[in-house]
């Protein structure tokens, strides 16, 4: 129910904020950060306020987990959910994503992000 209910508000953020589709940061590219040792890797896809992407980590111990996440971005902040319920709230200026990965657990993670060539 609170996954249905945060994709609504994210609709409505959308619909209601058309005009800044211009002028937003820009968020497309491929995504790279480490985690406690595991590297990820994320490719995001804009268009205007709405992005969606696709997060590779590739854990120590050789395993890969792939989740697909879709959100959106206003003046550099940006909302990103996983329908499990993982959650990224943060900020991106330029090549660099820094902001809060908050599990569907509960645990909050900061995490720092750099767009790569």
């Amino acid at each position: 129910m609170r996954l249905f209910a945060l994709l609504a508000f994210l609709a409505s953020l959308l619909l209601a904020l058309p005009a800044l589709a211009c002028a937003e940061a820009q968020m497309a590219g491929l995504w790279r950060a480490s985690l406690y040792g595991s590297q990820l890797s994320a490719t995001i896809e804009q268009d205007g306020n709405s992005v969606k992407g696709e997060v590779v980590v590739c854990a120590l111990t050789g395993e890969t987990n792939v989740y697909h996440v879709v959100g959106a971005v206003f003046n550099g902040h940006v909302y990103m959910i996983h329908g499990s319920g993982h959650v990224f709230e943060g900020d991106a200026r330029g090549n660099e994503l820094t902001g809060t990965l908050t599990t569907k657990g509960g645990r909050k993670v900061e995490l720092r992000a750099t767009r790569t060539p």
